[in-house]
């Protein structure tokens, strides 16, 4: 066990640094096993429920941040209190949150940096571009086959995890599972982020998406920004395109699918990250394990502002929106984490809407287990290969001029 919490915690180690305050009242949380009180207790679990389901909660909940700041000046009958007030609030009844604002989707446009080499696939094009998403500049890839002839490739938009940059060695899965089967890919590093894991210089610079981590907000449109820019490449199907994402761009390309609609043709989804964000949030209120590493800077935000936020990021909240068929794996080795439980609750909504899934616990993966060459990542590959050529399948290559030469 001790293992997959290591390799959980590395696939998440760098997210969601998009500050580093701490909201006062929570500074020794990560460090509790316990909550303070059989009072403090009482008001998380009360929590639970009306959290999970999209009610407003925030005067409870500021109730509760106020007993915690109690706590920790020692004021434990104060902050009994307090957390008594909290359970009374939450006994009422709740009004719903409002609905999630329908997102804009931005355009975007290509500028061609660098075509770099992909030494075991020489078919293959990499090629560095940047993008404009409102006053931000982005860097991604756009991977394509060399020979593609016009509107010869359909589009996957991979969605990388963690929030390294785009990891270099799962290029060649992408050239070797995507590319050579005649797709074209995309690849944003996303904003705040290296371009990728292990930065190569591009025109004598490090590459580094401007902005900041936003936790599936603001990634949201870097990946529709991307899509509509991609649309524009001559080799590439327009008006259309399917996903694959790891962890934290699972998390992002699931938004980007309900967003786009009937645009989005396929989804395929490793280990996605903050599923259902308000079940991540209520687990760190229970000292859970720390799968939202900065939480307690999310915290310092006024509370109904939180709860939006949280409705914003949460796919099970805009789940109306998918049209396509979805894969959603996950390995078996961390069952019972906040990562299954997530899970669990968006297939119950997919379930609801009469939505088309199928949902894959992998034994004996663990987080990242797609990005390592051993049988969890194999057995979900012929998996995926089924699933993409159902729902997804490439178009037949044209024959280039030079296969045609005697």
């Amino acid at each position: 066990m001790g293992r997959v919490l290591i390799i959980c915690l590395f696939g998440l180690a760098l997210l969601c640094q998009a500050g580093d305050k701490v909201r006062p009242g929570l500074e020794t949380l990560a460090n509790e096993y316990r909550p303070a009180s059989a009072e403090e207790v009482m008001v998380i679990l009360a929590m639970q429920e009306p959290l999970l389901n999209g009610k407003d909660v925030s005067a409870a909940l500021q109730d509760w941040f106020d007993g915690r700041l109690l706590a920790t000046q020692r004021k434990l009958v104060e902050a009994r209190a307090k957390w008594q007030e909290a359970k009374t609030k939450l006994e009422a009844p709740l009004d719903d949150l409002p609905p999630v604002p329908k997102r804009q989707w931005p355009d975007g446009e290509f500028t061609f940096l660098k075509d770099l080499r992909v030494t075991e696939y020489p078919a293959v094009r990499c090629r560095v571009v940047s993008w404009k998403v409102g006053d931000l500049t982005q860097y991604g890839l756009l991977l394509l086959p060399r020979e593609a002839k016009e509107r010869s490739c359909r589009l996957f938009l991979y969605c990388h995890g963690a929030a390294f940059g785009i990891p270099n060695s799962f290029c060649s899965w992408l050239c070797q599972h995507l590319v050579k089967r005649n797709y074209a890919v995309i690849a944003p590093a996303m904003r705040g982020e290296d371009l990728f894991q292990r930065q190569i210089p591009i025109q004598g610079k490090q590459l580094v998406s401007e902005g900041e981590i936003e936790n599936l907000d603001g990634e949201v449109d870097d990946c529709l920004s991307m899509l509509s820019a991609a649309w524009k490449v001559p080799e590439i199907v327009p008006g259309e395109f399917a996903m694959v994402g790891h962890s934290f761009g699972a998390g992002v390309g699931l938004l980007t699918a309900a967003v786009a609609g009937s645009k989005c043709k396929a989804v395929v989804s490793y280990d996605a990250w903050l599923v259902n964000p308000q079940r991540y949030y209520w687990d760190r209120m229970r000292r859970g394990a720390n799968n939202w590493l900065s939480w307690e800077d999310y915290c310092c935000l006024p509370p109904l502002e939180q709860l939006q936020g949280l409705q914003k990021r949460s796919v099970i909240a805009q789940a109306e929106g998918l049209e396509c068929p979805l894969l959603l794996f996950i390995g078996g080795a961390y069952k019972g984490s906040v990562f299954h439980l997530s899970h669990e609750d968006f297939c119950r909504r997919l379930r609801q809407l009469g939505k088309e899934y199928q949902y894959q616990v992998i034994p004996e993966g663990d987080h990242n287990f797609v990005l390592w060459d051993g049988e969890p990542a194999r057995l979900a590959l012929v998996k995926q290969e089924k699933f993409i050529n159902l729902h997804y399948p490439p178009l037949p290559a044209r024959e280039s001029a030079e296969s045609t030469k005697p």
